[in-house]
């Protein structure tokens, strides 16, 4: 799911932890283009930090490099606690399940299919998903609980 005027990066095949290490670090120091940081691209990073960090450790730092980055790239409202939230832990669950021989490039091909906003939609109202709270707070669900 790519937004409009969004772009997956031509080579972006995040095959590996070395790709998966290099968006980290561009994301970092703010030098991918914002025209290329899209829904994969989330995904993909947040599969790298929590291969490498504890859960909590991995949303505190996804949390201030994206914040850091969306303002840096003129998009400062762009950050979303909730959906953040419910993706790391949603994708921390993932990795807890029996993937380890599945290559990098599957497991995010099946979490680009399964972290899709309409997913959200199973335990959130879009008025309670969309509202500013849910954007700066985590929320929880209104619409059933969480499953995972």
């Amino acid at each position: 799911m790519t937004k409009p005027g969004k772009i997956e990066l031509p080579l972006a095949s995040y095959t590996d932890i070395a790709e998966l290490a290099e968006l980290a670090e561009r994301h970092a120091a703010c030098t991918l283009p914002y025209v290329n940081w899209t829904h994969r691209a989330h995904l993909a990073l947040a599969l790298f930090y929590l291969k490498q960090l504890s859960l909590d450790e991995a949303i505190a730092k996804i949390r201030n490099n994206i914040k850091a980055y969306n303002l840096k790239c003129g998009d400062g409202k762009g950050y979303h606690e909730t959906i953040t939230v419910l993706f790391m832990n949603k994708i921390h669950n993932y990795l807890q399940q029996d993937h380890k021989f599945l290559a990098i490039e599957n497991e995010l091909a099946e979490l680009v299919n399964t972290c899709t906003v309409e997913w959200l939609y199973n335990y959130y109202s879009k008025e309670r998903l969309w509202s500013d709270q849910a954007r700066h707070n985590w929320l929880d669900p209104d619409l059933k609980a969480l499953d995972f």
